[in-house]
């Protein structure tokens, strides 16, 4: 009986697929669980146990959206689930095998046994990038040094499994488009160490050679330590590109977006100059995001709103500015203002109306309580969002004068509104309830 994929599932995978490896992807949720071994899988297992010839080791890669040593994947799109396996034979410490299998009438069968001198899986992946019909495997192998891997990449036709000539070095990889077509191009990022210079490349396929090539490089900042959060997705303008949010050593973190100027026939990082402060550098963890279900992603600066001394600094809200990106002109366009609460998950869409340091806003406990800014001190009321805990909201324990905006098991956030009607920051409270989102949401 063949492994069929209900076209459900097969959808869901390949929207997972579409997230690229990164090592700072460290959820584990399903993926280490033991292979079952009833039906297919037991059969799958016999094959790794009759080809390993002996003992054997299962690998699991680290990082990435399949975790699992023995992974099962429709590749050439007939609803027949293809399998791949990683093991180290009985005596193999520094030998590890991709074994890939595939189902015929006559039971499963192996694809290709490939060999590669190192001792882990860093992560997998699945895109069509040699422009065939089939999904294409993309495997990234550790090596010795630390964020530095080597990719590899394997094309499957007609039951045969062929190695595709790749071996770049990087940090985290990523399969999406950067132009207008539906042809899936590999990124790859690279940290700074003393075995790569930090940058991103562009690979794309050379099929009179079958490899893998670096079509355009272009430099990273080489004080990020980490990666937090990478998005592919439209910039604008008919421009495709990557959001790269990292983490410098002291834990803040800046933007960068690279993107593929087909003009210049280059990648370019214009939020990246050397010994210019980046201007997307915050300390808050908010990410590049399509905030809005807009389709284009929006890339996030932080600032202080405005506050009296540095006493007062510590408790005033920081402001979260979205914008898109210009590629025309290389800049950011600001789109809307929000404040944030970090420490309760929730921010404040600010009114379009409302003048830049004509208002603040204080955190109190578990409370942020929006002022009018008059030059250099707080001035009225304008209205509060507390977030109180369910329990104490359910039985009505100092919630007299608030209306509820949004409860989950956690907090029920409310909101007190102190704005008179003469006011040029009134706000009814349903403006105020539309203004508010957790910070999931945006950031």
């Amino acid at each position: 009986m063949k492994l069929r994929i209900p076209a459900a599932v097969l959808g869901a995978c390949m929207l997972f697929s579409a997230g690229g490896c990164s090592f700072l992807e460290l959820s584990l949720d399903d993926a280490l669980r033991p292979p079952k071994t009833m039906g297919n899988e037991a059969k799958i297992e016999k094959l790794i146990s009759d080809s390993a010839k002996g003992g054997y080791t299962l690998k699991y890669p680290k990082n990435g959206n399949y975790r699992s040593a023995i992974i099962t994947k429709d590749l050439d799109g007939d609803d027949v689930a293809e399998a791949i396996a990683f093991f180290c034979g009985k005596d193999e410490t520094t030998r590890l095998h991709m074994l890939v299998m595939h189902e015929t009438d006559d039971g499963w069968k192996v694809s290709g046994d490939f060999v590669t001198e190192t001792t882990d899986v860093d992560c997998v992946d699945f895109a069509k990038v040699t422009g065939s019909d089939s999904l294409d495997i993309l495997i990234g192998y550790s090596t010795y040094s630390p964020n530095v891997n080597f990719l590899s990449c394997y094309s499957y036709k007609n039951g045969d499994t062929a190695s595709v000539s790749a071996g770049q070095s990087y940090s985290a990889f990523y399969c999406g488009s950067l132009e207008q077509s539906n042809r899936t191009e590999v990124v790859t990022l690279s940290l700074y160490s003393a075995d790569n210079e930090a940058k991103a490349t562009l690979l794309e396929y050379n099929g009179d050679k079958r490899a893998l090539y670096a079509k355009s490089s272009v430099a990273m900042d080489p004080s990020v330590v980490s990666f937090k959060h990478v998005t592919f997705g439209e910039l604008g303008g008919g421009t495709r590109g990557i959001a790269v949010d990292g983490a410098y050593a002291d834990k803040t973190i800046c933007s960068q977006i690279i993107y593929y100027n087909r003009e210049l026939a280059v990648l370019r990082n214009p939020l990246y100059r050397e010994k210019v402060k980046n201007i997307t550098l915050r300390t808050a963890d908010v990410y590049c995001t399509d905030s809005n279900n807009d389709g284009l992603i929006d890339i996030p600066t932080v600032e202080k709103l405005p506050y009296e001394n540095i006493d007062s600094r510590a408790n005033t809200a920081d402001k979260m500015t979205r914008h898109t990106f210009d590629a025309a002109n290389e800049a950011l366009v600001r789109e809307n203002d929000f404040a944030l609460n970090s420490a309760y998950n929730f921010c404040v869409k600010i009114p379009n109306d409302w003048e830049a340091d004509t208002f603040t806003a204080r955190l109190d406990g578990n409370a942020m309580r929006f002022f009018e800014w008059n030059d250099k001190s707080l001035g009225t009321p304008i209205f509060e969002i507390r977030a109180f805990d369910s329990a104490k909201w359910e039985q009505g324990k100092e919630t007299d004068g608030y209306t509820l905006i949004y409860r989950d098991n956690r907090y029920a956030y409310a909101l007190k509104n102190n704005t008179d009607s003469d006011s040029q920051f009134e706000l009814t409270d349903d403006e105020i309830k539309t203004s508010f989102s957790l910070l999931g949401d945006t950031g």
